[in-house]
This record gives structure tokens, sequence and C-alpha cells, in this order.
């Protein structure tokens, strides 16, 4: 390696490094304050960064909050398996199924996604970040494989089914949807979510 290469591998590496300590940042600073009431230059001070060196990195609080999102939840690679068995009719159950259970607890702590939705719905901003991060996820990994002028509204749709079902289950606390085990919910769900991205009631 030469000279040259050997210090453009370590500022790689040193930019990698400050970019990480931004998210980091935010992730204790969204989840303490709130995502509204810190700014970009707090997230800097936190990460022990300069604020101009740290927009370099990531330019404001939206592109930090979405960062910490794609490095929390991959969505796409955890939808990747299920999509490449194909369309089928079980497809929806195996997306459900992988979702859903990233909102479920662990042994000793609550699901990252569960921390990043409480973070997301106490502003516009975070949550449109949120909600155009997952929907891209799903959109990119799906409605190109599905049939019909309609199937990225199918698969928007499908995606508010399994969303709005998890907010019921693990932050509003709807009883009869927490008391039911997951296989149960999907079980329930599956009909419906089958009939919005199939369009199984769609005339052959």
């Amino acid at each position: 390696m030469t000279a040259t290469s050997a210090a453009t591998a370590t500022a790689t590496e040193a930019r990698a490094e400050a970019t990480q300590a931004l998210v980091s940042a935010g992730r204790t600073l969204f989840t303490r304050h709130g995502y509204r009431q810190t700014e970009f230059t707090d997230l800097a001070a936190a990460a022990g960064l300069d604020a101009a060196y740290a927009r370099e990195l990531l330019p404001d609080k939206a592109a930090v909050f979405g960062a910490l999102i794609e490095r929390t939840v991959k969505v796409a690679g955890l939808l990747r398996p299920a999509v490449s068995e194909g369309v089928d009719e079980d497809l929806p159950a195996r997306l459900a199924r992988i979702y859903l259970a990233l909102w479920e607890p662990g042994e000793e702590e609550e699901s990252p996604l569960v921390e990043l939705y409480r973070i997301a719905l106490s502003d516009r901003e975070a949550s449109e970040v949120l909600r155009g991060r997952i929907s891209e996820a799903l959109n990119a990994m799906v409605d190109h494989e599905l049939p019909g002028a309609d199937a990225e509204l199918r698969t928007a749709l499908f995606g508010a089914q399994l969303g709005g079902t998890a907010i019921a289950r693990h932050l509003l606390g709807v009883r009869a949807i927490t008391a039911a085990d997951i296989e149960t919910v999907i079980e329930t769900l599956t009909p419906g979510l089958r009939r919005t991205l199939l369009d199984t009631t769609a005339p052959e």
C-alpha cells in the first residue's frame, strides 16, 4: 500500500467513525429530548464534531435520523428472502411475519423499531423520514414484482395495514391485539393483506 492510499484509507475510516458518532448522538438525543427539541448543533456537539464538518457528513438532522433508521433496521435486506420465494398467495403472510417480528421485544429490551417510531411520532418531519425509508424499502422490494398498474398503491396500503397493526399492538396497547400471540395476529390479518397486496378480488 502506498503512502497516498494509506492516507486515503485512514481518512475514509475517520469519516466513517465520525458519521457513526453523529448517528449515535442522534439516537441518544432524539430518544432523550425528542426530535423537535434537538438541534443539529446539539448532535454535532454530542458527537464531538465541528458543526461544519458534521454537515459535510450528514447535512441536517433529518439525514441523521434517516441514517439511524438504516443502521438500526435494514428493512430491505430483511424482506428480500420473503420476496425471493416469489409472488404467491403466501407472500403477504411471509412479509407480515418478518415486519411484525421486528416490533417484538427482546429478552431484555424493547424493539429498536418501537424506539424509532416513538421518536418519529413526536414530529411530522421525523414521521415523514421514517415512513419514507420504510415505504421505499417495501416498494423497491415488492411493487415491481406485482401485476397491475396500481401495484405501488396496493403496496403502500399493505404497508399501512401492517404499520397500523404494529402501532396498535406496541405503542397504543390495544388490549385484544396485545393479548394475542403474533401468529394469531398474522393469521387473522392475512386474508385482508392478501386482498390488498395481490388484488385477489380482481376479475380474472
